[in-house]
């Protein structure tokens, strides 16, 4: 029994000296406020508008989703090239040892000497006297062969080359296919502008929730502030001997939850910080004391406002992208008609006469049999349209549900803030009047720790329902495609 004593009078002592030794500051408790307040500080304060523009302009995911696009186009681009004209330019040096020509005078000779025999031989069967004037026959001889022109070259020595050629498609199936060019550049585009929409949500959910846990580290720094208040009053009451240690003992232990909560909620703002940055592309966090509020209003359900987002404008050229591709696999027996136009240069004149020769071929090609492959894409393009057009239906199903569901949320925030807002409004009164009556003496300091945790928690409800609120209007705006033009930015 005296050890059992001495054990409760030493407990007793220890007791008191725990509790008669005040909390430790709050900068050495909360050692991730110096944090919080170090990366609040290298960040420039900026409201949800300017986040999200500087988040469009800076993100590298679309900026690589821009570039995405660009490549759609320049593919597109080469569906152009079945309209457009082919030319191609030639030129070649040739140098021979052996030089080619054909010379008429040796002809010309031949032919003289053989009209001459030939006039010597028939002549008097003609009438014509058998000896012939030899001086006349070779003054003949000789004007024949002063006609001969000079020699032909076929091939010289050196000899240049060139040729021109313009063919151009006239008529191809090929062509159908030419719209679906812009069509696909632009579904394109429009993915990219949803993938906008999306990386803008997330920035909007990562900003209003830093707003509403600045909220809710304010109503803990509020609490902290209670609790420190009620400790100090609870050991001013001991040393005046009108209460015991279990009410300091109370008090450091809600002081000490307070900054627990206040070390999470740092840690959680300071990381969300930074995800924000990674987001936006800039150091950037909210503004103090200023919360968003957001002005959107559901559209009606008649107008289907999913239909607006851009992911079922993209699902739905696709679609019409593929049934162009099917149409031109049913036409695609139609022959290819080709013309072209061939400017040759010789340096060899020849027997043409002329350096010179243009010729013009009109081409008709007609595929009759291509080994099965044409008859394969067409059902693989026809498996490929029944994917597409299943994937837009199962994108505006998505669409519409994710907009009832968005619709309904921001109606059930609605109703939530407003009964948040009273239980915090009524935990404050309550508050008071205990504080009242315990420094009245008519309560206890159980009641008042009691309805402090209660106010703290009606603040934080609060706090919580005010930032959902905002993010469920932004979830609508997302739902209905116009959360960049919410936030002023073009569809370009």
């Amino acid at each position: 029994m005296r050890f059992l004593s001495s054990a409760l009078v030493l407990s007793s002592v220890a007791l008191a000296q725990t509790t008669l030794t005040p909390s430790p500051s709050v900068a050495a408790a909360n050692p991730m406020l110096a944090a919080e307040q170090q990366s609040l500080a290298s960040r420039k304060p900026v409201g949800l508008t300017e986040a999200l523009t500087l988040t469009a302009k800076n993100n590298p995911d679309l900026r690589a989703a821009k570039a995405q696009v660009a490549q759609v186009a320049a593919q597109a681009g080469l569906a152009l090239s079945a309209i457009l004209p082919e030319l191609t330019l030639s030129t070649s040096y040739v140098h021979t040892t052996v030089e080619q020509k054909f010379d008429t005078k040796t002809l010309q000779e031949g032919i003289a000497a053989g009209l001459v025999g030939a006039i010597q031989t028939v002549g008097p069967a003609y009438g014509l006297p058998q000896q012939a004037n030899p001086a006349v026959l070779s003054a003949f001889q000789e004007q024949l062969v002063a006609q001969a022109g000079d020699p032909v070259v076929i091939v010289a020595r050196n000899s240049i080359y060139g040729s021109l050629l313009m063919q151009q498609v006239l008529f191809s199936p090929q062509f159908f296919l030419l719209p679906a060019a812009d069509e696909a550049t632009e579904a394109a585009r429009r993915g990219s502008l949803e993938a906008r929409e999306q990386v803008l949500l997330a920035v909007a959910r990562v900003y209003l929730g830093l707003e509403g846990l600045a909220q809710l580290e304010q109503a803990a720094k509020d609490a902290e502030t209670v609790a420190l208040r009620r400790e100090r009053d609870a050991t001013n009451q001991i040393a005046a001997g009108m209460t015991t240690e279990i009410a300091v003992l109370r008090a450091q232990s809600e002081t000490a939850q307070a900054r627990a909560t206040i070390a999470t909620l740092s840690g959680q703002r300071v990381a969300l910080l930074a995800l924000l940055e990674a987001l936006a592309g800039a150091p950037i966090r909210p503004f103090d004391d200023q919360p968003t509020k957001l002005e959107v209003v559901a559209q009606s359900e008649a107008s289907t406002p999913w239909e607006n987002t851009w992911a079922i404008q993209a699902s739905t050229l696709g679609v019409t992208v593929q049934e162009r591709f099917n149409f031109v696999d049913r036409i695609s027996y139609l022959p290819n008609i080709v013309g072209q136009l061939k400017g040759s240069y010789n340096s060899n004149r020849g027997f043409a006469g002329t350096n010179w020769i243009l010729d013009g071929v009109v081409a008709l090609q007609w595929s009759l049999y291509d080994r099965g492959v044409r008859y394969a894409n067409l059902h693989e393009h026809e498996a490929k349209l029944v994917q597409v057009r299943s994937q837009l239906e199962s994108t505006r199903s998505k669409a519409k549900a994710n907009w009832v569901s968005a619709k309904t949320n921001i109606e059930a925030a609605q109703f939530a803030l407003q009964q948040a807002e009273a239980l915090s409004s009524l935990a404050t009164r309550a508050q008071r009047q205990i504080e009242s009556a315990f420094q009245s003496g008519v309560t206890t300091s159980l009641e008042v720790s009691d309805i402090d945790s209660k106010r703290f928690f009606a603040a934080s409800a609060a706090a919580q329902a005010r930032a959902q609120l905002e993010i469920r209007k932004v979830e609508l705006a997302a739902a209905e495609g116009r959360l960049a033009t919410l936030a002023g930015l073009t569809s370009e």
